[in-house]
């Protein structure tokens, strides 16, 4: 059992790349229920079941997310939230609005700013939907005060700008967990091959030139999603910035150090690296992260650098066919070993402020964050509860190699919260081009760090 007292890592959330046309938003208006319903909440902040719901409405409640697609622990998750909730109010029906990817979050937008979104949403993107004034204050429910220290110190809105003082210090949303991004490897191949888990980038491509010379593929990569090239980028860059400099990431804001330095030209020297020595997958940018992920689980790949999903995706994969392996973890390093892991909240949960169905609303949240609901989803995906007492029994072993890292990490603030998205995303790009072929030139990331300067107005600084 693992329970989670206290955390001392600051959490950290990457907000992915989106870069897709708007889509259409619906129109449609819920039922309303009768707010005599509602339900109230136990100590521990989970929700009571109501003893009137004889007298209750019908109603509709709608649940917006992206990534809640065919595997099990998501099917299991939905199944969960449905059942509980019918015990708490009988006569609503959840209707789910699932838009997989990166299509969700500009089709949610759009949705916000027309007031037709869900009652409920999961969400990466709350700052931004905080202070446009689209969530719900959910400071004065009950599990926010069970947030572990970390996690809550991050999701209380931090304003640093006079027109958003109304949102300072309160809590907006709810975090699915604190997961780490890594390297998840085959143990086998591993194990045959008379390898071990490398401790800084020298042994990492000594192990990956093993691994080719053996005939199999060392590293997979999905890059056609473009998140996936953002996030191994993200974690490369953690460590050659801040080793040595705690704090690299407000110094490229406030122009001590630059996205053409000598930092960001070693992380993309490593994935020159990679593309030179053939240490990919050919098909790197025309796969998703789900086929690199069935490539990995195949046998055919040693290992793959995903986030804290890929065990239960893995598990998911074994179950439909896969020669099942035990999986290994190790984090990505620099040159020297060190590693920042700056634990993520990939999900965050939240409610629209223009509901119509507010308490029905906010107890959905508190259905989702019950122990029977959160702590198998804890489990399946990989994730560590950010909500104090909730204990989870990790049916994969490979979380025991996770945990320790964790525990003794550093952890910084991600140095993608110190500068506007559009000069992410060309840095995400550079790294693509790199991995088509294309020779790694470092005049290329002066780009970036012109459209840094055009749009630095536009930071959000995260609190420190």
């Amino acid at each position: 059992m693992i329970k989670l007292k206290k955390m001392t890592v600051m959490l950290i959330a990457i907000v992915l790349t989106f870069s897709v046309l708007l889509v259409g938003c619906s129109t449609k208006k819920e039922t309303p229920a009768s707010s005599e319903s509602a339900a109230s909440s136990t100590a521990d902040g989970t929700a009571a079941p109501t003893t009137d719901g004889a007298d209750q409405k019908e109603f509709t409640i709608r649940v917006g997310a992206w990534f809640i697609d065919d595997r099990t622990v998501m099917k299991d998750f939905k199944a969960n939230i449905e059942a509980a909730y019918k015990k708490l109010h009988p006569k609503g029906t959840i209707q789910w609005e699932i838009t997989l990817g990166a299509p969700y979050a500009d089709k949610l937008t759009a949705q916000l700013a027309s007031a037709s979104a869900p009652d409920v949403f999961f969400t990466q993107l709350m700052s931004q939907y905080t202070e446009g004034g689209f969530l719900a204050d959910l400071s004065n429910e009950p599990w926010a005060a069970k947030l572990i220290p970390s996690v809550k110190k991050t999701f209380t809105y931090h304003a640093t700008k006079d027109e958003n003082k109304q949102y300072d210090g309160k809590i907006y949303g709810a975090s699915m967990g604190v997961g780490v991004s890594g390297y998840w490897y085959n143990k086998k191949i591993f194990t045959d091959l008379g390898i071990t888990a490398p401790k800084n980038t020298a042994e990492f491509f000594a192990v990956t030139e093993k691994i080719k010379q053996a005939g199999i593929i060392p590293l997979a990569l999905g890059f056609k999603d473009a998140w996936t090239a953002q996030m191994y980028l993200t974690n490369v860059l953690q460590n050659f910035g801040y080793n040595g400099n705690d704090t690299y990431g407000k110094d490229l804001y406030d122009g001590k150090k630059t996205l053409d330095g000598p930092e960001a030209q070693a992380a993309m020297q490593f994935f020159q690296t990679l593309k030179e020595k053939d240490y990919v997958n050919k098909d790197a940018l025309s796969i998703d992260w789900p086929q690199s992920a069935d490539l990995f689980t195949k046998g055919k790949a040693a290992m793959i650098m995903q986030g804290p999903w890929m065990p239960g995706a893995a598990a998911d994969n074994f179950s439909k066919g896969a020669a099942a392996f035990e999986l290994g973890y190790f984090p990505v390093s620099d040159d020297k070993g060190y590693y920042d892991l700056s634990p993520t909240t990939d999900q965050q949960l939240a409610v629209n402020a223009k509901t119509e169905l507010m308490q029905q609303a906010k107890d959905l949240i508190s259905v989702i964050l019950s122990p029977e609901v959160y702590a198998p989803f804890e489990n399946g995906s990989g994730v560590i509860p950010a909500i104090d007492g909730v204990e989870v029994k990790y049916d994969n072993p490979v979380m025991n190699e996770v945990l320790p890292y964790v525990q003794s990490a550093k952890s910084h603030n991600g140095w993608v919260l110190y500068l506007p998205q559009v000069a992410v995303d060309v840095m995400t790009e550079q790294v693509t081009k790199i991995v088509s072929g294309v020779k790694f030139n470092p005049n290329d990331l002066k780009a970036a760090q012109k459209k840094f300067d055009d749009n630095k107005s536009k930071v959000i600084l995260p609190a420190e």
